[in-house]
């Protein structure tokens, strides 16, 4: 190659190089820009989110839960609970996605239950039985629920509000001389009243309980029992006999300073 020809292919290469570099800066700068818009969005996202959370109040909630208890539901005979009239037909004009009530004596615990059909499961998690979005939400069910409560698991979630509120009550079970003296829960359905037996009150890690049993399955179903028994953090009454058919009841909720736990009241029915 003479030295003409190799000043001009240095120059060209040089130039490309020149090039290149102006392509490789204005790609920076537009992912820059792409990050920052990126963040922006992200932001504004946040910003929305805490805004929605802000159109429902749970003390008001709470009234409403209060009013909706005294227009739907007779009081409670203590000395014959299984007999409660809900009206149910008023109930679902305000939500039709109401199907059941849960009520534990010796506890704020008297709610009704929902679980929508059409939303994602975790709907109910923020959104109150007016759909308001933001806290208390309700007491709910997944879809991996049948609403008839004949699953060998039924999981039922609430907040534990700070107020006292949806599920802060069953905290109350970690005294021992409450787990030994309120041992009972009544389920409320159109049809008929299911009686649960308080069997362990304990707290568990975090794990996302349908993903990680298939509760059809007796061995996984004792699987779950066993677990729950043999937990040190909380009470457990081994004379309580729980069985794949009498199945078992599971009240989910947080423990304020321990986010990777979750506090579970079980329970099992009595015929």
């Amino acid at each position: 190659m003479d030295q003409d020809n190799f000043e001009q292919d240095r120059k060209k290469k040089k130039s490309g190089n020149g090039k290149l570099i102006i392509i490789l800066a204005v790609v920076l700068v537009l992912a820059a820009g792409g990050g920052v818009g990126f963040y922006m969005h992200s932001n504004k996202q946040a910003e929305v989110a805490a805004e929605k959370e802000k159109t429902a109040d749970p003390e008001k909630t709470q009234e409403q839960y209060d009013k909706l208890k005294e227009e739907v539901s007779a009081d409670v005979d203590p000395n014959d609970p299984m007999y409660r009239k809900i009206d149910f037909a008023a109930a679902q004009g305000t939500n039709p996605d109401v199907y059941a009530w849960i009520w534990i004596p010796g506890t704020n615990v008297d709610y009704p239950i929902l679980q929508s059909a059409t939303e994602p499961d975790e709907y109910y998690l923020n959104h109150t039985i007016e759909r308001k979005e933001g806290l208390p939400g309700t007491i709910y069910t997944e879809k991996y629920n049948k609403t008839d409560f004949n699953d060998p698991v039924n999981i039922v979630y609430g907040h534990d509000m700070k107020n006292g509120s949806m599920f802060a009550d069953l905290h109350k079970y970690e005294d021992q001389e409450f787990f030994n003296n309120n041992p009972y829960i009544y389920i409320y359905l159109p049809d008929r009243t299911l009686k649960y037996r308080v069997f362990a009150a304990i707290a568990f890690d975090d794990r996302y309980l349908m993903g990680n049993y298939n509760f059809y399955e007796p061995s996984y179903f004792q699987k779950y029992l066993d677990e729950l028994r043999s937990s040190i953090d909380g009470h457990v009454n081994m004379d309580v006999n729980v069985t794949f058919e009498t199945g078992i009841l599971t009240l989910s909720t947080c423990i304020a300073d321990s986010p990777n736990q979750r506090w579970l009241v079980n329970a099992t029915r009595e015929d």
